[in-house]
């Protein structure tokens, strides 16, 4: 008797991508690297120099993404199965970056109806970080950069398919990702770090409808790297 057309597979349940004791090691990091970051009431460096600031801190992000990395290779799997799909046509990119610019338009007009209920005010910490200089903008640029690509495979990539292969629940997997990534940023207050949980949560969303955290990297590289530059002029 021949089996029903319609019949399909099962889709597989979510699976841990790295060792348990790895992830306590990646967490326990980033754990040090905010406490830091929340002392200093700034980004963690040494001395006062925001250039100095930017280098140490870009340091830190491949760190991090590079022991994110070990840890899924350690799993068994690759960079490329956390990041997503790769581009291999113009129109696949084009997308991504359309995809990427759509999500910062809305997301900015969702997080400024949450910070005008919040009323956070000016923040000085945020402040002392901007770029003013020739110099620091292009170090801002690249800062910017490797935040995106940074923080988004380690969040919404590492962190996120992580907690999803433990709880078997991505809705969980996505809201503890971003309240880890609000504490990673206590030091621009509670009001603020509110808000980056939600923006957090809604970057996960994002990567968990696209199976793919290159449009989140986008969002976040523009977001980080056009906000800074303008409010460091004005």
């Amino acid at each position: 008797m021949n089996a029903p057309a319609a019949a399909q597979q099962a889709p597989s349940s979510p699976k841990l991508i790295a060792p348990f004791w790895h992830t306590a090691l990646f967490l326990l990091a980033l754990g040090v690297i905010a406490a830091w970051g929340a002392h200093r009431q700034g980004l963690p460096t040494f001395g006062s120099s925001r250039a100095v600031s930017y280098l140490f801190t870009m340091a830190w992000e491949w760190l991090l993404f590079a022991l994110a990395a070990w840890g899924i290779r350690l799993g068994g799997g690759s960079i490329e199965s956390v990041i997503g799909e790769r581009w291999s046509t113009a129109k696949q990119f084009g997308r991504d970056v359309g995809i990427g610019v759509l999500f910062l338009v809305g997301s900015n007009i969702l997080l400024a109806g949450l910070q005008a209920l919040l009323r956070p005010g000016p923040n000085a910490n945020i402040g002392r970080l901007l770029p003013r200089s020739a110099t620091e903008i292009t170090l801002w640029i690249f800062l910017s950069l490797s935040a995106g690509i940074c923080e988004e495979f380690t969040f919404r990539g590492y962190l996120q398919q992580q907690l999803n292969g433990w709880l078997k629940n991505a809705t969980a997997a996505v809201m503890i990702q971003g309240v880890i990534f609000g504490a990673a940023h206590a030091y621009q207050g509670l009001k603020l770090v509110l808000t980056i949980v939600v923006l957090g949560s809604l970057i996960g969303w994002l990567a968990q409808w696209r199976k793919s955290t290159r449009p989140g990297m986008i969002s976040h590289f523009l977001q980080d790297a056009i906000g800074g530059i303008v409010l460091g002029r004005h």
